[in-house]
């Protein structure tokens, strides 16, 4: 009997103490929050952020860094009439802004001949210390030097001669290319006769074919757009160019120039800056076509 009221005792007790334990458990399993919590019912936009705010503080400057322009390449041309002198070799070396400038002498239209070359060699060493020629109808020349040589020149003389010949054997070589190249990168060039006939667009030219010389246009390196007649008093067959610049009806440019020996123009980026008489006394005259005819004056006297 004690015993029976002892369990019935225990449990009542344990019944008693469980009660408080159901009612903070809700009795239902779901666990409730004991204080309310607020859910936001606006999703934010997926894979986009609001952009951070900058303020002044926060700005860096980055100063510009542009490079400076190249400097323009100045083409610059010395073209003869013929028998050049002292005041167009002076004018020519003008032009180059350095002591002792590499001068690069090309006697192809003269076919190399020994005495051709010494005779502009030693003149050009009156101006420069550094003067070498080119030989090709003598030398064979490797073709990356041969036209490193030309382009790196400052000053490139052409002497006169055969200017068919010179030019064939410029083709060969590639040296015409070189020479326009060279033009371009702003070494002076100069010449009289065939060596002023390369760098023009045409010329009143003497062939040399047996019987008898034949004169007719020559085409040049056209580096300098005119239609150019040298040794314009020396014969009446060089005067002709005259009446062959007469008769060009559809002209490639409107401009050219008869020159006699002596005289010499100075071409700055294809445009005359200085005009040349080596005595004084000697005569150059322009020819302009207006679209319909030539007019020919005596060029005027540019110092």
């Amino acid at each position: 009997m004690k015993n029976c009221l002892r369990l019935l005792l225990s449990a009542v007790l344990i019944a008693a103490l469980s009660l408080p334990l159901l009612a903070s458990c809700g009795g239902s399993g779901t666990t409730e929050p004991t204080s309310p919590v607020t859910v936001s019912t606006t999703a934010e936009p997926v894979g986009t952020t609001e952009p951070p705010v900058t303020t002044a503080e926060d700005v860096t400057t980055v100063e510009e860094t542009t490079a400076e322009p190249a400097e323009p390449v100045v083409k610059k041309a010395v073209i003869s009439g013929g028998g050049a002198g002292t005041k167009t070799y002076r004018a020519a070396f003008s032009l180059i802004d350095k002591k002792n400038p590499n001068v690069i002498v090309l006697c192809t239209a003269g076919r190399d001949t020994v005495s051709n070359i010494e005779s502009y060699v030693n003149t050009m060493k009156g101006y420069s210390r550094n003067v070498e020629a080119i030989a090709l109808s003598t030398t064979l020349y490797d073709p990356a030097e041969l036209r490193e040589k030309i382009i790196s020149a400052d000053l490139i003389i052409v002497g006169g001669g055969q200017s068919e010949y010179m030019y064939s054997t410029w083709e060969k070589f590639d040296v015409d290319k070189y020479l326009i190249e060279a033009y371009n990168r702003g070494v002076v060039c100069i010449g009289g006769s065939a060596g002023g006939m390369c760098w023009t667009y045409c010329a009143w030219n003497d062939f040399y074919e047996l019987p008898d010389s034949v004169y007719k246009w020559f085409y040049g390196l056209d580096v300098i757009n005119i239609y150019y007649g040298p040794h314009f008093s020396n014969s009446a067959l060089w005067a002709q160019f005259d009446s062959a610049i007469m008769n060009e009806k559809n002209p490639k440019y409107n401009v050219g120039y008869a020159m006699e020996n002596g005289t010499a123009l100075v071409f700055i980026d294809g445009q005359i800056v200085k005009s040349i008489r080596e005595s004084g006394s000697e005569h150059i005259y322009e020819y302009n076509y207006d679209g319909t005819k030539w007019n020919k004056a005596e060029f005027a006297y540019i110092d």
